[in-house]
């Protein structure tokens, strides 16, 4: 009787004992890796100091496509949608987005200038931008490199008169150099480049055929 108790109190012994290392375990599972498409805030520094001499406009609207406007990278395969493993953005993929653009029209010394909410300035222009898509596609299949697609729409609208002055849809796209983490990143930061220097032409375009006054 004492030998079957003492064996039962060593297998719960040893069950809790396989139970805790189990918990302990968990935390070791591969941490999310994270990235981020925004320019490095150096050449910042450079950017153009003429911007009193240039044509203030104010984001009016705009979306971002809600399957990949927060922290997790967006992949698509066919009909099918996943997120990377593995693999974040700093922040949200739409806030980061617009903390590129402000960067954009920041480091530009072309004639619109962007202005955000409480800046002082009076805009004269409205500038809307929806990203419709935002996505690495795996259109040769889960093992090759993707194609990262960066779908939008811009339109500039001139505050006084409410009138379209310049409407475009842009798609850009860029093949990463391998199926992995890094290099997808890498494919976005120089998709979403120039994604973020077609906006901005596109503004100085409306500005330009438009006047405010």
């Amino acid at each position: 009787m004492t030998l079957t108790r003492n064996l039962s109190r060593l297998a719960g012994a040893l069950a809790a004992l396989a139970l805790g290392g189990c918990i302990t375990l968990l935390p070791d599972t591969q941490p999310a890796q994270l990235y981020r498409f925004t320019p490095d805030p150096g050449p910042l520094a450079a950017a153009s100091d003429a911007g009193t001499a240039r044509t203030p406009l104010i984001r009016a609207g705009g979306s971002f496509h809600p399957a990949a406007a927060g922290d997790r990278i967006l992949t698509a395969e066919g009909a099918e949608a996943a997120y990377l493993a593995n693999a974040r953005w700093t922040q949200s993929a739409s806030v980061l987005f617009d903390q590129a653009l402000v960067a954009a029209f920041a480091a530009s010394s072309e004639s619109a200038r962007l202005i955000t909410p409480g800046e002082l300035g009076r805009p004269a222009f409205g500038l809307r931008v929806d990203v419709s898509r935002f996505e690495a596609d795996y259109d040769k299949g889960s093992r090759a490199a993707p194609e990262v697609r960066i779908d939008l729409h811009v339109v500039v609208t001139r505050l006084r008169d409410q009138k379209v002055v310049r409407e475009q849809s842009f798609s850009v796209r860029r093949r990463a150099s391998e199926n992995r983490g890094g290099a997808i990143a890498e494919a976005f930061r120089e998709a979403a480049a120039e994604a973020l220097g077609a906006i901005v032409r596109t503004a100085d375009e409306g500005v330009a055929a438009g006047p405010a006054a």
